[in-house]
This record gives structure tokens, sequence and C-alpha cells, in this order.
């Protein structure tokens, strides 16, 4: 029996599953040779696409795809009726089932002359020079057409990135960011890796294994890697938005398991249209799916955008067990209506390669107006331009609690809540080897705030507790400042108020907490690694702003009174998830005065001990 899991609040989260006992199954094997979407879609004579198992399936039915590559949009026809009546969507146990938003192209080449570009076998007459004014390079350049009926209704390589409302956000954009925004959705793959879009034609005289989009959006200009000669290679292209999406909106009770999802040509958010999506629908389950190549968004689960508003019922959703990765925005989304939803035991990694972290939509996974929401046992890692786990506006009783925040590169941080002024837990995680924005265009925008570990900002009654942190070097650890101060939320500002920052590890991390005022907030129980002391707690308020050492921390504001600095050592092994903390000192006998009221279920007040310190803290994952 699952022991109850305590949120914010006091409540205990509602666990629900799938008991359905299913009364038809339905049967889809692309590699059949007598499949045919005629058939009555049994293990015999079973259908060809998924599609048509959509259109028939009812409560109480699922359907089951075998082995192969299905090149199509799965548009659900209808949903389930309740948990005992649910309609799923079932891979083959032990086959690979690959749903993909692309098609396999085998291109018509020849060289690259309608964009004044030149290849080997076509040199420049002597002293003729391109647009820019040197020499052409002696480059292979070609060009192809693509199909003009996979382009019916919806064409990528026509589409820029962001919807017309978003670009005139109120940003000052760098021209790099322009040029990404004004990019089109489409991706072109080689031997299963993406080419770089250019936004020059010229661009690809100085770089290979990248290709540029006509103004028609039906011819591709492109070298190949290394510059491998394209005649009679295949590539794949996308031509869809999306691959698993209803086109009815709000259905419910649906579950979709073990499948391969891949190349989905969605935009910018807002709106949310992700490779696979909930289509503002309620109580799916979405379980041991690999998600890739998703030009934006992964997954998206509310209301798409924020002026949808939410709905009822919304939420409720089940997300486990799913791979999540090489997403150009983030991976899992969710604006609004995701209530009550479970993220557990998901692997999210390489989030963030369009590099535009300043449209503020980027994250491995990011909700907005989230209530009752658990995540645990996550594993976020390998992101760049994208924080970690960012819940936007107005989040109530949330808890992040068993994850592990690994090697990210993040102007907001691994965990970001914002302007929410209910509680939320942050706790049992590790935070390890975040860092700032590497990208140097940043450092003249209005991004003060670099490589935070957890950024509580213009929030209140945040709990922060049994948490490691670990190699923060650029910013602070814990960060709980104002730095939206005149943004009003639910008709007020954010006061920044109540905070609770209890029995943390924190090592090397030279900012270890950033509080915007001693007032009304708490910090106790926590340790810290004794070689960073310099100026280590900062306060804002009062005025001037006070940079402090422990002692200076516990005498003159009463925090950390049973904190204290150690000796410690403590290793990560990205390789095997393992995490070793030793303390070469006792730590403290005494535990945090009040915390046993303030926190109750699985969250305890007990003082570190070392052995406390590598069960509290082991990353739980096989």
């Amino acid at each position: 029996m699952t022991a109850p899991i305590t949120m914010p609040g006091g409540d205990t989260f509602a666990l629900w599953d799938d008991t359905t006992v299913y009364t038809r199954v339905y049967h889809v094997a692309c590699a059949h040779p007598h499949a045919s979407d005629a058939n009555p879609g049994t293990a015999a004579r079973p259908f060809l696409t998924i599609s048509r198992a959509a259109e028939l399936l009812q409560p109480g039915e699922k359907v089951v795809v075998h082995a192969g590559v299905y090149r199509e949009c799965v548009r659900p026809a209808r949903g389930g009726e309740s948990a005992a009546r649910m309609i799923a969507y079932e891979a083959a146990p032990g086959e690979a089932v690959h749903v993909r938003g692309s098609r396999v192209w085998q291109p018509d080449v020849q060289p690259s002359a309608d964009a004044g570009l030149r290849v080997a076998d076509a040199p420049l007459p002597p002293g003729v020079e391109s647009e820019t004014g040197t020499p052409v390079a002696d480059v292979p350049v070609w060009m192809a057409a693509l199909p003009a009926a996979w382009f019916v209704g919806y064409n990528p390589f026509l589409a820029a990135n962001v919807f017309r409302e978003k670009i005139v956000y109120g940003h000052k954009w760098t021209r790099e960011e322009e040029q990404t925004f004004y990019q089109k959705r489409g991706m072109v793959f080689y031997r299963d890796a993406p080419l770089q879009q250019v936004y020059f034609a010229r661009d690809l005289l100085t770089r290979d294994g990248a290709f540029w989009v006509d103004e028609d959006g039906l011819h591709l200009h492109f070298r190949l890697p290394g510059d491998a000669a394209p005649h009679g290679e295949t590539l794949e292209v996308t031509v869809q938005e999306q691959v698993f999406a209803p086109a009815v909106l709000h259905l419910g009770y649906l579950r979709v398991s073990g499948f391969h999802f891949a190349h989905a040509a969605d935009g910018i958010p807002v709106p949310q249209h992700g490779l696979v999506s909930a289509s503002r629908g309620h109580h799916w389950i979405i379980e041991d799916c690999a998600i890739r190549w998703a030009n934006a968004v992964g997954m998206d689960l509310g209301a798409q955008d924020w002026k949808h508003g939410r709905y009822t019922p919304n939420g409720h959703h089940i997300i486990r067990r799913n791979s999540v990765a090489d997403c150009g925005i983030s991976g899992i989304g969710g604006v609004g209506s995701v209530d009550e939803t479970l993220v557990e035991d998901n692997l999210i990694e390489r989030i963030g390669g369009l590099n535009v972290e300043r449209c503020f939509e980027c994250a491995g996974l990011k909700f907005h107006l989230a209530r009752g929401v658990l995540f645990r046992r996550n594993i976020f890692r390998h992101l760049s331009a994208a924080a970690g786990l960012w819940l936007d506006y107005a989040n109530r009783h949330c808890r992040i609690t068993e994850n592990l925040f690994y090697n990210i590169a993040t102007a907001a941080g691994a965990v970001y809540i914002e302007v929410s002024h209910e509680e939320n837990w942050v706790d049992h995680n590790v935070i390890w080897d975040i860092r700032d924005v590497p990208d140097p265009r940043y450092r003249a925008t209005e991004l003060a705030h670099r490589g935070i570990g957890c950024n509580i900002d213009t929030g209140e009654q945040a709990l922060v507790a049994f948490n490691l942190f670990g190699c923060i070097p650029d910013y602070a650890a814990v960060d709980c400042a104002q730095a939206q101060h005149d943004r009003l939320v639910n008709g007020r500002t954010g006061l920044c108020r109540g905070h609770r920052v209890y029995n943390n590890i924190f090592y090397r991390c030279p900012e270890r907490i950033h509080l915007a005022q001693a007032e009304d907030n708490a910090c106790d129980g926590n340790l810290y690694d004794p070689r960073d002391t310099a100026a280590s707690f900062r306060l804002d308020f009062p005025a001037p702003e006070k940079r402090l050492t422990l002692d200076a921390w516990q005498m003159y504001y009463a925090f950390d009174r049973d904190g204290a600095e150690l000796p410690l050592t403590v290793a990560f092994d990205p390789a095997t998830l393992t995490l070793t903390v030793h303390l070469d000192a006792p730590p403290p006998a005494h535990p945090v005065a009040g915390f046993a009221e303030s926190t109750p279920g699985p969250i305890r007040p007990e003082a570190w001990t070392e052995t406390d310190a590598e069960m509290v803290l082991r990353v739980a994952h096989d």
C-alpha cells in the first residue's frame, strides 16, 4: 500500500490510477503484410494506422500498437469516462513503436544557384565576390524541392517560430533572438541528428551540417555534416505541428503508454502546442514514453495559452517514467489547468536548444498557476538557456521533492517559483552544478539573476528543506529576493515573507542564502561548507544591502542558531547518479524549533547525522 503523501497546507495528495477492465482490444501493425485500415483491427488482421483505431475507440477499450515507424498525427476522437472506463493507447510490450511527425525525404539535389551560392563544381568567375565583399568559399551547397503534397493546411517551413502576439511582449530583443523568432519551425534530420537552420543563405558558406529555407517554403538549401555527398542519401523532414494530440478539446481519461514520439514542428509558446498534447484535457496518464526532437515543446498539459483561463474538470494527470529530450524551448509545459497533477520518475534532458531563454517559457518543465501538483523523483539534467522546474505565477500547495537537478545553465534557476503568495515546498532534492547562462549577449539585458539553485522570486511562504545544494558558483544557492517588486498578483505585490530555509546542506556555494528582508523569514539547522565563508549571506532590506558571514547572520538576525559550518566531503557521480555525503565532524545536536508543527508528514525535524545525510539525500532512481 502506498504511504500517504503530505502536501503543503496539510492535505494528502489524492492518488489514482487506471482500474479499467478492457472489454475490447484493437491491434495496429504497420509491418504486418496484410495490415489495412479496412481490416477489423484484430491481431490476425490489424489496422495499418493508429489513426484508424483512434476513430473507433470507446470507453473501456484500448489499442495495442506493434513495432514499426508510424508517420502520422494521432487524433483521439473521444476520451474515457472514469478511471474504471478509460481509453488506452499502448505500445506492445517489448516492441519499439515509433510515431513521428516527419516524412522520409530522398532529395533530388542540384547545385544551389538560386540563392546566390555556388558549389565545388560551379566555381565563380575570376574576381567575382560574394554579397559580403569577400571571395565565396569553395564549398558544396545543395538545393532540393520538398513535395508540396506534404503541406496541406500547415507548412512549418513557412511558419515563423513565434506567433505574432509574442513578438510585442515588451523586451528589447538581441539580433540573435530576433533571428531565432523569425526562423522557420521545420526541422531536417540526417542520420537521426538535426541539421542546424541558419538565418541567412550566406551562412551556409561557413557552416556544414546546416540548412536554409527559401522564401517559398518548398526549397531547402543545405550542406550535410562533413560535406558528405547528398546523392542517394535519405533524410527526414518534419511536416506536422504535433504527433499525438486530440483535435477535440477537453477529453479526459486517456492513457498513453510505451511509445517513442518524435519530430514535431511546433512553435515557441504561447500557445503551447506540444509534440504530445492533452489538448486542454484532464485525467490523462502518459507513461513510459520517449518524447524527443520537438522544435519547441515536448508535452503540453494545460490550457495552452493564459488567455484561455481555467477549465473544470482540469488537470489530475499522471506523468510518469517518461524520457523527454532535445526540445528547443520546454520539455513539459502547462499554462494553468494542471491542478493536482502527479509528475514522477521522469528524465528530462537537453532542453533549451533554441537558446532564447528571455522569451521566458524555457524550462525542463514549466507550469503556470499550478495548484496541488506533486513533482517527485524526476531528473532534470544537461539543460542550457532553460530553467529546470519553473512554477510561474500564483502557484499554491505544490511540492517538489526527491528530484535531481544537475548540469543546468540558466538565467532563472534550477527550481524557480515565481510570484506565488501561498505555501509551496522544495524538499529532499539534490541541486548540483548550476551555472550562469553561457551566452554573453545576456550580460547587457535585464537578466540580473543567473545560475540560481532555488529561486523564490517575489513570493511568500516557501519551505526549502533537507536539500543538498552543491557546486553553484555564480549566484545564490537559495534566493528569496524581490526581483519583481512592482508586479501585482491577485491585486497586490509579493512581500517576500514567511519563507523557511531549514536543514539543508550547502557545499561549494559561495553565496548561500539571499533574502529580501529579515522580517518574518526563518533559517535554521543548515550545514555549510566552511570553505564558502566570504560574505555568503545577503539581505536587501533594510537598506543598504548587507553581505554577511555566518557569525553575523546568527548574532544580529537570529538565523541558523542551530546551523553550523562543518568540514564536508560531497561527491556526485552523474554516470551512476550516486551521491556520497560525509560530515567530517559531529553535526548539531538540536532540532529546528517549530519545524515539526509547520511541516507535517514525511519531513522530520531530526538533526543531521552522517547516516541521515546519506539516506535522505540519495537520488532514488533505478
